[in-house]
């Protein structure tokens, strides 16, 4: 399985996008991560704070959707987003799974408008990581 991550989406981004792959690659080594930003911008925060990068795939993206931008307009005008080609390569088939904490407006216009809805669905629907009570996050759909 190949799962692309928006390393430019979120708060603390890329460093807390780069330290998440990090822990998953670790705790799952046969599921390959592809990372989607600026790669000069991912490569530098992982040597200042001595993560390897060496088993994850870096797709250089020259540009960002930032939190406060209109989705509709970001994703016309910022093709080289991480967004916008981390749809790509989700409609390619290169990955199989796409996420971001980054412009959530923006990932809902991308799967309808870079994705296609799937038959008899409407819109996109949300996740959320929730605690279960083993400790271990679980996913709450919205839809």
């Amino acid at each position: 399985m190949r799962i692309g991550i928006d390393a430019m989406g979120g708060d603390y981004a890329p460093l807390e996008a780069i330290k998440g792959a990090v822990l998953a690659k670790a705790e799952f080594p046969s599921v390959e991560l592809v990372m989607f930003g600026v790669q000069s911008d991912i490569e530098n925060i992982a040597s200042q704070e001595n993560l390897d990068l060496s088993d994850l795939t870096i797709v250089h993206c020259s540009q960002v959707i930032e939190m406060s931008e209109h989705p509709v307009k970001a994703l016309a005008g910022k093709r080289d987003s991480s967004i916008s080609v981390g749809f790509e390569y989700l409609a390619d088939k290169k990955i199989d799974a796409f996420f971001s904490a980054g412009n959530t407006g923006a990932m809902l216009v991308g799967s309808i408008q870079i994705l296609k809805p799937i038959e008899g669905v409407d819109r996109p629907c949300l996740t959320s990581a929730i605690p279960r009570p083993s400790g271990k996050a679980g996913v709450l759909l919205d839809v």
